[in-house]
This record gives structure tokens, sequence and C-alpha cells, in this order.
């Protein structure tokens, strides 16, 4: 069926000004830029005025975690410690009670404990790398002994592991809830990493094929390195599983997170004598690094102090990937130039989040020493020809796209309106194309993917105002309309 779309503006991304404003598709695909005088279509789509981009791909983020936190106690908003155990008390009903968003705070296992010391309750951090539990909980993870029950990094796991795990079905929902939730964001597909935390590779990967089948979104799926030999021995190919299905680098931790201290920095952290911690030590690391590369894949490492960066940039120089692929920094939120320098001789993408910036600062600065040389440095790695790619860590900020080009382009904080070190800003078009053709890089379909032209998909995203004329109204933006495959997947 072929369909013209008319009366809007649709920017290629090929060139901040290369736009046309009538574009024909058929099954699937952009078959037609401009007016065809001789095609008759068989559907007309009247987009009254809307700008038109490449769907915009979250190229990190955990689908599962945040139709999880869509259907759980949100605590994000609600620091303060009584008014924190007067929600999870109205919660409680008698059985495992799980909350996310916890603001790590004077909250411990004692007050946890007057609510049941008998049944767990856990009370996951804001970041994701820490949780507060009660007694019932530490007993059962083999942690009686602990002082407080305000666990971090590996701890925080145990704790999260230890919640029952959803049915197929159950899974399947909160996919799909999320899915939903993505497209009225203006979101076409996404890089997730969920197949480990949940119900593991099989069984999660087998709920996402079931969500995807009627609900389309192009799913790519990160493999935790944990489950490196379920997936080996399973015996599916790299990369495309199908047109909506993925499988992709596989994801490993170097550091842990600022907020608890934990992600390792050149510099102590303020009134401490901690720089952070890796992950694994130096032989752990080196062996899976190995295993990963005799796979013939590539890595995504979480990265996120600039120590970390350094390290991870001399293993990755030492244990290169194979020739024509790519391995992946998810964060790089801090960085020195002797890094950058090493960095911009591999073959590299990172997965940013500039959400981070407005959302993190001020605080951030707070714990990190002054000393810390470049800070969320976007410019630094486009000027070192790194490839960028725009996400959010959903569920830890909300995946909205058009509030992480605002981040980008503005480097405003949302608590003091404060802008930071403004020379890595990125123009409105670059900071598009974090979204469209850099969050496709990861799929190596670039050849269809990612701008608008003939041959590429048919997947496209409708603002209101025209951010690349008027960087200014992004703040005005919102999403008329989602598309993927041609198919109208959301309408506001």
């Amino acid at each position: 069926m072929k369909t013209k779309y008319t009366n809007g503006r649709f920017y290629l991304m090929t060139t901040p000004d290369a736009f046309v404003e009538e574009l024909w598709t058929e099954d699937g695909f952009i078959i037609g830029l401009g007016p065809q005088p001789t095609w008759r279509a068989d559907r007309i789509i009247d987009l009254a005025g809307n700008i038109g981009f490449p769907g915009f791909v979250d190229a990190h983020l955990h689908i599962v975690g945040y139709g999880e936190k869509l259907s759980l106690l949100n605590l994000e908003k609600n620091p303060d410690p009584k008014t924190v155990i007067k929600l999870v008390q109205q919660r409680f009903q008698g059985r495992f009670l799980y909350c996310q968003g916890h603001v790590e705070q004077a909250l411990t296992k004692d007050d946890l404990d007057l609510i049941s010391s008998d049944v767990p309750i856990l009370l996951r951090h804001a970041d994701y790398h820490g949780a507060t539990v009660n007694s019932a909980l530490l007993s059962r993870i083999g942690l009686s002994d602990h002082a407080t029950g305000i666990l971090h990094e590996a701890e925080a796991m145990k704790a999260v592991q230890a919640i029952p795990k959803y049915t197929h079905d159950e899974l399947v929902q909160m996919i799909q809830q999320a899915i939903k939730q993505l497209h009225q964001f203006g979101i076409t597909g996404g890089h997730s990493d969920d197949l480990y935390y949940f119900n593991g590779y099989q069984k999660t990967l087998a709920a996402f094929e079931s969500a995807i089948q009627p609900l389309p979104f192009r799913t790519h799926l990160l493999i935790h390195h944990l489950e490196l030999d379920a997936y080996l021995k399973s015996g599916r190919g790299w990369l495309d599983q199908s047109p909506f299905l993925q499988l992709g680098a596989i994801k490993i931790f170097y550091d842990g997170t600022i907020s608890s201290k934990t992600a390792l920095m050149h510099h102590p952290y303020q009134q401490e004598t901690t720089v952070g911690e890796r992950i694994y030590d130096a032989t752990t690391w080196e062996n899976w690094l190995k295993k990963i590369r005799q796979a013939g894949l590539p890595v995504a490492i979480h990265t996120i102090g600039d120590r970390a960066l350094q390290e991870v940039a001399d293993w990755l120089t030492r244990y290169p990937v194979k020739v024509g692929l790519h391995d992946r920094i998810i964060h790089a939120s801090f960085a020195d130039a002797t890094t950058i320098a090493k960095l911009k001789k591999l073959p590299l993408i990172f997965d940013i989040q500039p959400q981070f910036l407005s959302s993190d600062l001020p605080w951030g600065l707070f714990f990190i020493s002054p000393k810390t040389e470049l800070i969320y440095p976007w410019r630094s790695y486009l000027d070192a020809g790194l490839i960028l790619c725009g996400s959010s860590d959903a569920p830890v900020e909300i995946p909205n796209p058009l509030l992480g080009i605002q981040s980008a382009y503005f480097r405003q904080s949302s608590h003091n309106q404060n802008v930071y070190q403004p020379e890595e800003k990125l123009t409105m078009f670059e900071a598009v194309q974090l979204y469209t053709t850099g969050a496709n890089a990861p799929t190596y379909d670039l050849a269809h993917r990612g701008k608008i032209g003939i041959g590429y998909l048919a997947d496209f995203t409708f603002l209101n105002v025209d951010i690349l004329a008027n960087p200014t109204a992004i703040k005005q933006a919102k999403v008329m309309k989602t598309v993927i495959a041609d198919q109208i997947v959301f309408q506001r």
C-alpha cells in the first residue's frame, strides 16, 4: 500500500537544512522524497504542519525495568523518611514488598522492621545500584549481621535477585506497558539491558518476542555477561532475529555510580579517602574480556568515573574488538583529555544520557573532586570522532528524548538553572542526531535506519514545532505522532 505524507516537513538528518515537504512509503520503507505526480496514493496522511524526523531511538534503557517501575510504588518524589515509611506501610500486604526510587537517607533496617521483620521489604535506590532492606530480607540473602540494611552494588544485587520471579505473562504485560509509554514519547526503538535481572536470558527473551509480536517496536537487546553461556548454548545468531528484534553487545560493569561513591575516579570523593571501586578484580575482568573476545563479540561496558574510562581504554587497546565491529561505553560521564586521546584510536560507540546533567547537577559536584577535568564532555567526544548515542537509562530517567535533546543543547541544571561547562554543548542538529543516526549505529544497519531517504525504514517521530529552525522551541515541543513500519502507534 502506497502512503503519501503531505503538508508537513521531514528532516533528512543529512545536514541541518535538508528537508522535504512530502514523502512516500510502501511496505514499511520510504520509496519517494518530494512530490510524485504520476504516483497514486492508497492512503494520504495530512500532517497539518507537523515536523517529521527519523524515528527517535533510546540507545540505553531497561524496558522491563521501566515497565516494572510503572506498576510499582515509586518513592522518588518522597525523600522525607516519615512519608516514605507511611507510604510503604500503606502498600504492605503481608507478602514480599518491592518499591523503587528510594532516595538513600537515614532510613535503616530498624525502620523497616517496624513494618515487618518477618516478611521481606526492599526499597531499591533511585540510582539502581543500592537498596535499603529489612531484617527478613537480610536473613534470606545471608547478610543477617549487616548493621544497617543499606546495601550497595553486589550486596544490593543479591537483594534484588531475591525478588520472586515474574510469570511469562507478567513480563509480557510489563514490556508492553513500557512500549506503549515509549510510543507516546515518540520512541520507535530501544536498546535494552534486561536479559539477566528478571527471569534470565531464555525466559526474558521469550517474553520480548511475545510482547513485540502484536506491538511494533525496534528492540535491540544487550546480553548480560553472566548470560553469555546461555546465549552461546542457544545457538542464536548475533544481531537480527527479526525486523523488530536484535541481540547486541555483551553488557558488563566496570565501576559503580557517583551517588554511592563507587564510580572509579582519579581523585578522592570530597571529605572521603575513597576513589570508588572496580566491580571485578583485574584477573576476573581480563578473563571475562578474553571470553567475550573468543566468542567474537563486542562489549558494552558500564563506565562512569574518569579513572574507570582511562582503564577501560587501556583494556580495549590490549584486547581489540573484531574488525568491523564497535565496542560500546555506557555513560562515560567523566573524562580527561589524555584518555580521550586514547579513545579516539578505538572503534567505539558511546551511549550517553544527557538528562543526567540536568538532573544530577549540581548535587553531583558536592560528591566528586573539583579537580575532575571533564564533566559530561559530549563536545570533546564528538570532536574526537567518537559516535554518540542518546539515551535515558530509564527507569533511572524519564525516557523522553525531548528532555535529552534539551539537556544536550542547553546543558542547564533543572535544579538551579546553571549552565555547566558550556563549551561542551551540542548544536540542536547534533542533539537530534543522538537519537536518530547515532542511536542506530549499534544496529550496523545505517543504510536503512536513522535518516530519511529512499530505502530507509518508515519509522517517524512528528513534533508540533520545528526545533531545527528554532532551537529554543524545544521547551514547547510535543510529540504529535509516532509511526513504526508505516503504522501509526501513537497520535496525540
